[in-house]
């Protein structure tokens, strides 16, 4: 049976939409290949169209294999329900959530009603063509033995029946469509999507906000009011009624003994700051600094997944330069931040990569660290000639704080190149700037040669290399953040020292909008321009 490439294999899908009006992803860089691993995706999206249905995906070829399933999925084997076989959609359609436009194809409000892995019991390719798929479902919802039978047509269409296998995870009595309608992404049903068409969660946009979320908003608002105290226990009894799958315990735990800065006060902090924050966490794979203990005592970092992890803490498939895959820790949502506060963590970095594809980075971060003794001011006029190269070169840049003396220079760059390639472009910049230079900057570790200068690290590109997420706290005194900052902020003035647990939340709740607003909608390449102006020759 041949098998078409992605991109043609999704002409239909992209023929039926405009995509100047929807917000769903079109499907034009779906890759030519993908990369070889044992588990694919499916995903199942509840869909509040003309008539409501649930559009069930399977991950293959590149693309998600479609059908539209009226009645949604049951768990009883005595359930055949009727699945219409629809156009393939493009993998980055897994990740859409959102409301589609009227008067646009499938006009109506989605949401991600379950999603994971699968597994076909035999030769995929085989099974669809004879029509008869057998399949183990490994979801959040669903799991175990599920088949796909085709019968005879509906209207031009080709009709399916999808029922579940008889197993352990079968159930007679459980309504999962009608016990379980909630968004496996965001915790929001579909009516709840619909009543904020403008707000869209894709895997590289901010998560739908729940009910939860929305009232930390609230919380938000009391802090900057100095009266966070009574709000604050009201936001940790919400978030603990999130589907956390564990208990919140030791909430009176002292993480930061300076100023006595609990686990509690963590969690209801990422709570908090989830809405700004997710978007750049989610999704992504981490390394953690873990001090159960608290500041001062034992810390220690963390970048797999462990035996007994709370399961809202995800995996992501990475190979290891020795050529073993193991499972790096990767997040989805709020109970995510949550689970990763309840371990102990600190500190939350981040690969310049999305677990979906963490071959190509998406993300180069420039890292000006100075030398001691070396005035603010200094930094801040690195910065900004840093800033100008790359505006020179068409690459915009986004600015953080470290929650230390540094500043990052953050530029979202298209997936094109692989890390190495990645890595060395990073490395000619910086290098040229200190060639022209010398005096202020330098590119040497050592500290005999960062003496009243700047060190310009750009080794936070590299594979497996991470970098502080932004609203992450530090583990050191006085509960320092990492913060977004608008190069105007910048060059008016700001003491990053005064961005703290304590203080970020007061400061977001009189943001009037997102420092990186724009950060998601840059679309820039790495180009062979851009190497030829720093008189090096760039990949083949």
């Amino acid at each position: 049976m041949a098998r078409r490439p992605a991109l043609k294999k999704l002409a239909q899908y992209q023929a039926m939409r405009d995509f100047s009006k929807t917000a769903e992803p079109s499907g034009a860089t779906a890759p030519t290949h993908a990369r070889a691993r044992a588990k694919t995706s499916f995903v199942i999206q509840k869909h509040a169209a003309r008539r409501l249905h649930y559009d069930f995906r399977l991950e293959l070829d590149g693309v998600l294999l479609s059908w539209s399933v009226p009645k949604g999925p049951s768990l009883s084997p005595t359930e055949r329900r009727l699945a219409v076989r629809t156009e393939d959609h493009p993998l980055d359609y897994a990740d859409f959530e959102g409301v589609i436009p009227q008067g646009q194809y499938g006009g109506g409000a989605v949401v991600v009603w379950d999603r994971g892995t699968w597994s076909p019991d035999g030769d995929a390719h085989e099974m669809l063509h004879k029509g008869r798929l057998t399949f183990t479902l490994h979801g959040e919802k669903l799991s175990g033995r599920w088949h796909l039978i085709k019968t005879k047509p509906q209207g031009k269409q080709e009709g399916w029946l999808l029922f579940k296998g008889r197993d352990d995870a079968a159930n007679d009595e459980l309504d999962i469509v009608e016990n379980r309608p909630e968004s496996v992404i965001t915790g929001r049903t579909v009516e709840e999507i619909a009543a904020q068409p403008d707000r869209v969660w894709q895997s590289n946009r901010k998560a739908e906000p729940t009910v939860i979320e929305k009232r930390a908003a609230r919380f938000t608002r009391a802090a900057a009011k100095h009266k966070p105290a009574a709000n604050q226990n009201e936001l940790l009894d919400l978030v603990g009624q999130l589907p956390l799958g564990f208990k919140l315990t030791n909430l009176d735990k002292v993480l930061y003994p300076e100023q006595g800065t609990t686990k509690g006060e963590l969690i209801a902090y990422l709570a908090v700051v989830a809405e700004w924050m997710l978007p750049h966490v989610a999704n992504r794979p981490l390394t953690l600094v873990r001090c159960p203990e608290g500041r001062g005592k034992p810390c220690f970092y963390q970048k797999k997944v462990l035996a007994g992890s709370p399961p809202s803490i995800k995996p992501v498939e990475i190979t290891e330069d020795n050529g073993d895959v193991v499972d790096y820790m990767q997040i989805h949502d709020m109970p995510g931040l949550v689970a990763l506060a309840q371990l102990g963590t600190l500190e939350i970095h981040t690969w310049g990569a999305r677990a979906d594809n963490p071959e190509k980075p998406d993300l180069a971060v420039f890292d000006l660290d100075p030398d001691v003794g070396l005035g603010w001011e200094r930094v801040a006029l690195g910065a900004f000639e840093l800033r100008r190269r790359l505006n020179d070169l068409g690459l915009t840049s986004f600015l953080k704080t470290t929650g230390g003396k540094g500043l990052h220079i953050v530029v979202p760059v298209e997936r094109r190149l692989g890390w190495d390639d990645f890595k060395e472009f990073t490395k000619v910049v910086v290098e040229k700037l200190e060639q022209d230079e010398p005096d202020k900057f330098t590119t040497n570790m050592a500290k005999k040669a960062r003496k009243g200068k700047i060190f310009l690290d750009y080794l936070r590109n590299g594979r497996n290399a991470t970098f502080i997420a932004p609203y992450s706290p530090r583990a050191r005194p006085g509960a320092p953040v990492a913060v977004p900052i608008t190069w105007e902020k910048l060059a008016h003035g700001v003491d990053p020292a005064t961005f703290t647990m304590q203080t970020v939340p007061r400061h977001l709740a009189a943001q009037t909008e997102d420092p990186w607003k724009d950060m998601f909608s840059v679309k820039q390449s790495i180009t062979a321009a851009m190497w030829r102006a720093l008189e090096r020759k760039g990949p083949r």
